[in-house]
């Protein structure tokens, strides 16, 4: 049999760990561009609300910490998200939540209204560990449907709120894994 030089060898059945890895395969030291910077994935947790799964990466640049949130309910939907102080949603919500054990269907942060969306009881892992902290969260979204806001309520009195958009894939590129 004669070498043909002008046949092409079958490159997609090989993997290129530098070229195939998506968003779902994050894993802390792993860097990606996002909104013209590079990130390095710091930490990769996980939530679990009744078997519904939802991952979770942090990523660093600088100073900036974000976190990245993957939930699967029939098709992979992204949130970037920053922690923000509970204080910093317009109204005494620390107060409303004493009162009626939950946040109001409407909230203001930096002017813009957010409505409920949903809440759920579950689990926090850190690290992805195998003992999780339980947890209460109440989600809420901006009337444009991009923006995103969320209030969490750990423990009887110790609360913690971000606020994100939704995010496509496509708008992170060049994933390395860890040197």
């Amino acid at each position: 049999m004669k070498w043909n030089i002008f046949k092409k060898k079958d490159r997609e059945a090989e993997f290129d760990p530098l070229r195939d890895l998506t968003l779902s395969d994050l894993k802390p030291g792993y860097v990606l561009d996002y909104d013209l910077k590079s990130w390095q994935v710091t930490a990769q947790h996980a939530y679990d609300y009744d078997g519904d799964r939802v991952d979770e990466w942090e990523i660093s640049c600088a100073d900036d910490v974000l976190f990245l949130d993957r939930e699967d309910d029939d098709e992979l939907a992204w949130t970037l998200s920053k922690k923000i102080r509970l204080s910093d949603i317009d109204g005494n919500l620390r107060s409303h939540m004493k009162e009626h054990e939950d946040p109001p269907e409407e909230v203001f942060y930096n002017g813009d209204q957010y409505i409920a969306e949903s809440s759920d009881v579950g689990n926090f892992y850190k690290d992805c560990g195998d003992e999780g902290q339980e947890l209460i969260v109440w989600d809420y979204l901006e009337e444009s449907g991009k923006k995103t806001l969320s209030i969490e309520q750990w423990g009887e009195d110790e609360y913690e709120a971000s606020v994100g958009e939704i995010v496509e894939e496509f708008q992170f590129s060049d994933i390395l894994p860890s040197s």
